[in-house]
């Protein structure tokens, strides 16, 4: 199928993990010389009104592998959803889903997500996109992009269980409270959190996994690593100002438009609400963490064991 594809795709991909700082990996990366990663800030700016500035997750291969049979259970979205989302870029091309055959439709979508990458190039080396959703369709990726690189930032359920919580009263979708219940608990972590994890162990492919924990408590050597698997340089100049360039203050301040806030300050209707490690402690009971543990920790551990990746201190 790469075959068909008329345009240059993109060098890498970040696939996820959801609510594990996907747009601070790309902020940290665009900040280095060779390399532009996109999104950066949410589609949907803390004020509530649209980032028309920034195109967002454009969320490619799980819509595209709505096509494809036994997807259901794998968070696709429906090609018609790019009638009226992410920002139109691909509007023009819904008409054509009932007058043209598959694979020119996976070619027509693909071309088109290939330019918009290479628009936000921006003359540098490299070119990444990232959706958390693509976390699901790994092997589907390599079939049209063969052994792309592909980043995943995991983090630590327990956190992510609260950050999905206020992201959702965020959304209005629930009340604005700082109580969890179990029910809300358990069906993140077994619908969401274990079938990552899953599809991680199931996947043999290119990818190199870091942890939010470590970016936040160790970002040297962290980000040194994902500099070397992406084949830039690494030195700790470049690096310093990597962080600096994509520090929580910098970014409130840009998803704002106004003052920037220091890690640890809470503004609950932003994307970056928080940003640290070991919010958990804050919001859930004793009973809760173990009920978190109980669903994820088995798979979390033999992610970490795959993958080579540090377990992050609880």
């Amino acid at each position: 199928m790469l075959k068909m594809l008329k345009t240059k795709g993109p060098d890498f991909l970040g696939v996820g993990l959801e609510k594990s700082g996907n747009h601070w990996i790309a902020a940290l990366l665009s900040a280095h010389p060779d390399i532009s990663c996109f999104p950066v800030m949410p589609f949907v700016k803390e004020s509530g009104e649209y980032n028309r500035e920034n195109v967002g997750e454009l969320h490619i291969f799980n819509s595209l592998a709505s096509l494809e049979p036994g997807t259901e259970d794998k968070f696709v979205r429906p090609l018609t959803d790019y009638s009226d989302r992410y920002n139109k870029l691909f509007s023009d091309l819904v008409p054509y889903l009932d007058k043209v055959p598959k694979a020119e439709i996976y070619r027509m979508f693909l071309d088109r997500y290939n330019e918009i990458c290479e628009s936000e190039r921006h003359g540098k080396k490299l070119v990444g996109e990232a959706t958390p959703a693509y976390v699901f369709h790994l092997d589907f990726i390599d079939s049209f992009y063969p052994n792309i690189k592909k980043l995943c930032v995991i983090r630590e359920p327990r956190d992510r269980v609260v950050s999905w919580h206020f992201h959702q009263i965020r959304r209005g979708r629930i009340e604005n409270s700082n109580k969890l219940s179990d029910q809300f608990i358990i069906d993140y972590c077994e619908k969401r959190i274990r079938k990552e994890y899953q599809a991680l162990l199931d996947y043999s492919g290119n990818i190199h996994c870091l942890t939010y924990e470590g970016l936040s408590k160790t970002p040297h050597p962290v980000i040194r690593g994902t500099l070397k698997y992406l084949d830039v340089p690494a030195d700790d100049e470049v690096i310093d100002e990597m962080l600096k360039a994509a520090s929580f203050e910098k970014l409130t301040a840009k998803d704002s438009g106004g003052k920037g806030r220091e890690q640890g300050e809470e503004s609950i209707m932003s994307h970056f609400r928080k940003g640290i490690v070991g919010d958990w402690k804050n919001y859930l009971a004793d009973t809760q963490v173990k009920l978190v543990d109980q669903i994820t920790l088995d798979l979390q551990n033999q992610v970490f064991k795959k993958y080579n990746v540090e377990q992050p201190n609880q």
